[in-house]
This record gives structure tokens, C-alpha cells and sequence, in this order.
């Protein structure tokens, strides 16, 4: 099952078992069993007939205008009470902290894999992974993390020639910003998506902490892959002229229709480029359902977490 996109402005509707898009060119025709989520862009018309199809078919849509706005997430029916309790108690306990580090672990290597293969010195954010060790708490750990990533983006934006300006958020200031936020917010939907499909429960994060924001643990895991999945495709789609500030409107932070098309199939296809884990190859789609996976092993005490690392 894949995820759907919607770009245009039109109806979205239910005709028997298929999903029916009506726009002026026309009507669409996608079987519901072939569609796992659904991102919207464009102005679209549904209504709690078509909500009530898509929760039984275990669908979510996310909705997206200038930036994220939420999610229609089904009724979760994968979700364990056992799984849940473990997930509470390494909350509350001192495995938050040692989970959390697994996480910034991830990132920081990842981060250092990606200056690495752009020609930027590594060092200065591997450095991080001795101050990460010596934490102590999750507010330590998250202060690391923020230090790292700070440090990461400084090497990135020389690789981009200097276009990012520095890492900008709500609201981004600049078009690559803007770029990288969108794509950052698309990875963010597809964990929650994956860990969906597991007996995780989404609203218990370990370095994100667990409060008024819905969802924590999909940030979790988004982070480790960020590096490999959104900043590798930015990089590429940059350096190759596919996208620039021509693509953007509404003071450089709105893509343009279809530019926005044309980055989520690039984006797609870079979720299901496959690639090595041991023996086996993988889609970073699937990679994600599976590090999801194994967060939920360590939980359960079968085998202690370890955050999966490109190369």
C-alpha cells in the first residue's frame, strides 16, 4: 500500500469500495486497498461518510496548506496493553534517558555520514556522541541534540552553497527552509504511519517528550532518518537545479503547484529507494516500520534498542 497525494482542489468521496477524486478534468479512481494515507494539498470537499470508509480501511490523511495543519488518524486497532505499559514504565524509569541517547546516537552518526559524502569535515558533530555519553538527563540529551544538529546545519548550508542562510522555523525564512520543513514534516506523518502497523502507541516518545503534543514517537524515529532520506534528497535535487527559489510563491515559502508535484514524487521515490540492512535490502519506508519494530523489542525486553545508521 502506498500514500496518496492531492495537489489539485476537487471532491474526495467514497464510490463502493474505491476512492473517487472529482476535480473539473475529471474523476480518479483509486482502490482503497491499494492506499495506506493520504496527504492533502489542495482545496478538498469530504465528509463523515468518507471518514467513516477511510477509519475502517485503516487510512490516515494529513493536511497540509502553507504548513502541516493535522491528521486524521483511525481508530488505532494494533495497539497492545502490554506493549503500552512497558512503553509507560521506560517512560517514568531510567530507560527514557538511555532510549533518548539511542536516538541522538542515530542522528549525530548519520548527520556526520551525510557532511561526510558532501566533502564537509565530519568531526565537529561526531564530537557530539562524547558529550551525548556523559548526559545525564533528557534535558541534557536533548541539549546535545540541539547542539549537534546546530553545528550539522552550519556544514550543510556551506554544501548548499550557503542558500539555507542558517536553519529557520515557524516560519522558515527562506526557501530552502521552507523546503526542508516540508520534507521533515512529510517524514514525521510517515513514521506515525508505520508505527501505526506495530502495537507501539505513538503518543509516548522518549526524547520528545509525552505532553500536550499529540504524537512524540514518530519525531523520535524521523530524527535518525532525516540525514538519509530528507537532507540527502534536498542536497541532490540543489546541486542538480531540479528545484530553486522559481519553484516557490507567496514570499518564497509557498511551492507552486507544480513544483510541489514534482518534489513529492521525487520525495516518494526517495522513501521507496531500497537499501542494504544486513543481507537484506529495504525501503526507508519499510526501514522505519521496522526500526519502530525494534523499539518495541527493546520494550519488551527482548533485545536493547540500537538505531539504524547509514553508510
Amino acid at each position: 500500500m502506498k500514500r496518496l497525494y492531492i495537489t489539485s482542489s476537487g471532491t474526495l468521496k467514497r464510490k463502493a469500495n474505491t476512492l473517487a477524486f472529482v476535480t473539473k478534468e475529471g474523476t480518479k479512481y483509486v482502490p482503497v486497498t491499494q492506499v495506506r494515507s493520504i496527504y492533502v494539498f489542495g482545496e478538498v470537499n469530504l465528509n463523515k461518510r468518507l471518514l467513516h470508509f477511510l477509519s475502517k480501511a485503516g487510512v490516515s490523511v494529513h493536511f497540509f496548506s502553507r504548513r502541516y495543519l493535522g491528521s486524521f488518524i483511525p481508530r488505532v486497532r494494533n495497539t497492545s496493553g502490554f506493549v503500552l505499559l512497558r512503553q509507560v514504565q521506560a517512560y517514568l524509569g531510567e530507560n527514557r534517558v538511555r532510549l533518548a541517547k539511542a536516538f541522538v546516537e542515530g542522528s549525530i552518526r548519520n548527520m556526520a555520514l551525510v557532511l561526510r559524502e558532501n566533502g564537509e569535515n565530519p568531526e565537529e558533530v561526531r564530537a557530539f556522541l562524547d558529550r551525548l555519553s556523559e548526559a545525564k538527563g533528557v534535558n541534557e540529551v536533548m541539549g546535545v541534540e540541539g547542539s549537534a544538529r546546530e553545528r550539522y546545519y552550519t556544514g550543510l548550508d556551506r554544501v548548499l552553497g550557503g542558500a539555507m542562510g542558517g536553519r529557520s522555523r515557524r516560519p522558515p525564512k527562506n526557501w530552502v527552509n521552507s523546503l526542508i520543513s516540508l520534507a521533515n514534516t512529510l517524514l514525521y506523518q510517515e513514521a506515525l504511519d508505520q508505527i501505526l502497523q506495530t502495537q507501539l502507541d505513538p503518543r509516548v516518545g522518549y526524547l520528545h517528550s509525552t505532553n500536550l503534543r499529540k504524537f512524540s514517537l514518530n519525531l523520535d524515529i524521523a530524527d535518525v532518518f532525516k540525514p538519509l532520506v530528507v537532507d540527502r534528497l534536498i542536497v541532490s535535487l540543489i546541486n542538480r537545479g531540479e528545484v530553486g527559489p522559481e519553484d516557490f510563491e507567496v514570499e518564497g515559502l509557498k511551492m507552486k503547484r507544480e513544483s510541489l508535484r514534482r518534489f513529492l514524487s521525487k520525495f516518494e521515490g526517495k522513501l521507496e529507494s531500497k537499501v542494504k540492512v544486513g543481507r537484506r535490502k529495504m525501503s526507508y519506508s519499510t526501514l522505519l516500520r521496522y526500526e519502530a519494530y525494534k523499539v518495541e523489542r527493546d520494550l519488551i525486553g527482548d533485545k536493547e534498542y540500537r538505531p539504524f545508521v547509514g553508510r
